[in-house]
């Protein structure tokens, strides 16, 4: 059975600041691209045999670092999905974090990206992801917030409930998690 790995992007221009990014591309700082690189050395030996990104910068640029890396064993492809973009955070995306939680500000003003709307794109993430057919394991490169919500999907948390639970799959720059029973998860 197929493992699947995911990678929140290195250090962008905008965690560095603390400014919210959304679907703003922020591009990478050189701290970003040495945790990159790092994660890299981490994956080298898991047998990758796709890279499935979002099509923002940082994401992009933290997929090609690291396939920098493993293509040393074997010649890793990377495909771009819209799908993993991360969540728009409505009129908040570019100003300062100050504690303030984006999803759920987003979510909850109305300037930002709809929970319906997340969990629906979220689901032909998973289910994109499900219909791949590869004989190695597969890495995602994408964000912390949707990244979690696909976490939290695949846990069986109902939409109404993900909020509240969403810390829970919280991801830090360049961290790898794995995700377990995939083919359970579509709903």
């Amino acid at each position: 059975m197929k493992k699947i790995y995911f990678v929140r992007h290195g250090e962008s221009e905008h965690n560095a600041v603390g400014k919210f990014a959304g679907t703003i591309n922020s591009p990478l700082t050189s701290l970003g691209k040495t945790q990159a690189k790092e994660t890299a050395q981490l994956l080298k030996d898991k047998n990758i045999s796709l890279i499935f990104c979002s099509d923002l910068i940082r994401a992009k640029t933290t997929a090609f670092e690291i396939q920098s890396v493993i293509n040393h064993t074997q010649q890793v492809p990377i495909k771009l999905s819209t799908f993993l973009n991360e969540v728009n955070f409505g009129d908040i995306q570019n100003k300062e974090t100050q504690q303030l939680d984006g999803l759920v500000y987003g979510i909850e003003s109305g300037t930002g990206e709809s929970l319906p709307a997340l969990y629906k794109r979220a689901n032909k993430a998973l289910e994109s992801l499900n219909l791949i057919k590869t004989t190695g394991n597969i890495l995602v490169v994408g964000h912390g917030a949707f990244s979690s919500l696909l976490f939290a999907i695949n846990e069986g948390v109902k939409q109404e409930d993900f909020l509240s639970f969403k810390q829970h799959w919280a991801f830090n720059n360049g961290e790898i998690k794995k995700l377990r029973q995939l083919e359970m998860a579509i709903n």
